[in-house]
């Protein structure tokens, strides 16, 4: 009986508990990985939205520029006689074309102001186009050029596709227009590291206009 007794006696000992300080020591050795965790989860999740969301950023901007230079490129003398390209500045470009493909011709203006790209479109009313009936939009947030940094540059004949080449100085003489370039510059609001803007470059020839350029 003795034997038995000091028997339960030691394993009772080595039954014994974790004590209040290494309790506390693992609570707090577990808080801290479980914060790290969601830290970690949490910027993960932040990275993969900021890029999301410049991902949809660029593709507007894209489909934007393209719908542009697609515009341009089947611009055509207006109802009322008028030259295809009326108005070609760095901020600013007015011309004719047939947007909406029904049976009149458009004149329709892109156009900076506070930082947003505007589409403008005036119909042909049977004798005159009525610039106090355009109708305007948004088609661009967050445009980045500024007087420095030209949207639209324009080309003659002699442009052979080079984004070094030189483009045509303001004021420019219209009828030397053949080729127009988009050099759009979109702000980054998604705050990627190291980027502080994006650039879309596309351009193409009025086909009206050009003479020896490509497409």
């Amino acid at each position: 009986m003795l034997i038995n007794h000091k028997s339960k006696i030691i394993n009772h000992k080595f039954q014994k508990g974790f004590t209040l300080a290494e309790t506390i020591v693992s609570i707090f050795a577990f808080a801290i990985i479980m914060l790290g965790l969601v830290a970690l989860t949490s910027q993960i999740f932040t990275g993969a939205n900021k890029q999301s969301q410049v991902l949809a950023d660029t593709d507007q901007a894209r489909k934007v520029g393209y719908g542009i230079i697609n515009e341009l490129r089947n611009a055509q003398t207006g109802n009322n006689g008028a030259f295809p390209l009326e108005v070609a500045q760095n901020q600013q470009i007015v011309f004719y074309s047939n947007a909406d493909r029904d049976n009149t011709i458009e004149r329709i203006r892109y156009y900076l102001s506070g930082g947003k790209l505007y589409r403008g479109v005036v119909e042909y009313n049977g004798s005159a186009y009525n610039t106090t009936t355009e109708v305007s939009k948004i088609v661009q947030n967050n445009v980045a050029n500024s007087t420095s940094t030209p949207l639209f540059l324009y080309y003659d004949s002699s442009y052979v596709g080079s984004s070094t080449q030189a483009a045509l100085s303001q004021p420019i003489n219209l009828t030397n227009v053949k080729y127009v370039r988009l050099n759009m510059q979109i702000l980054n609001k998604a705050g990627l590291k190291d980027i502080n803007v994006y650039t879309l470059n596309v351009g193409g020839a009025i086909r009206n206009l050009k003479t020896n350029l490509g497409n």
